[in-house]
């Protein structure tokens, strides 16, 4: 693996537009599962944590997660999805990054469970070019814009602007240089 590769991902199973989703024995889902297994493998091997994408597979992501003891080099949910289902996946040494989507009105799930996600745990990202936060909904998203991630943030859990920045840049700090991605 080349040496400027921080992160193994993104990587994970969405079955957001698959027919027959309910069908454990889909092709596609066996094939989406044999996949992430093999990028978890992938990880452990280099010793680099993992972009998770899970979008309508919430169960299996976290069992195979666990099975496959992907705690051994941890991560970071993206888009987190407002499940309080992988919430104890912060306890197996896993992030869960927010992006704009905590700033759209219909956020509520998320905006519920932010105070639960451990503040050790939290991270702030972009998905761009997608979801850019209120103001830019649908407009193309841009790094510049997490200071509105930030500031919504740090509205839900009642601290300062400052603390939500530093608890996110610290977080990101530590997740990526526990596995020699970055120096600070």
């Amino acid at each position: 693996m080349h040496p400027k590769c921080i992160a193994v991902g993104e990587c994970g199973l969405d079955y957001f537009r698959l027919p027959n989703e309910q069908n454990k024995k889909n092709k596609t889902i066996l094939l989406q599962k044999d996949i992430f297994i093999a990028q978890i493998k992938l990880a452990k091997k280099f010793n680099k944590p993992l972009i998770v994408h899970i979008r309508d597979a919430n169960d299996d992501s976290k069992t195979i997660l666990l099975q496959h003891e992907a705690s051994k080099v941890g991560g970071v949910l993206h888009c987190f999805n407002a499940s309080p289902h992988l919430l104890e996946l912060a306890n197996n040494n896993f992030y869960f990054g927010i992006g704009g989507i905590i700033t759209f009105k219909n956020a509520k799930n998320l905006t519920k469970i932010l105070p639960k996600i451990p503040k050790d745990k939290l991270l702030v990202e972009t998905d761009a070019p997608y979801l850019a936060p209120h103001p830019f909904r649908g407009k193309r998203n841009e790094p510049q814009y997490t200071t509105f991630v930030i500031e919504k943030i740090a509205n839900i859990l009642n601290i300062s602007i400052k603390n939500a920045q530093d608890i996110t840049t610290n977080n990101a700090k530590k997740l990526f240089k526990e596995f020699g991605a970055v120096s600070v």
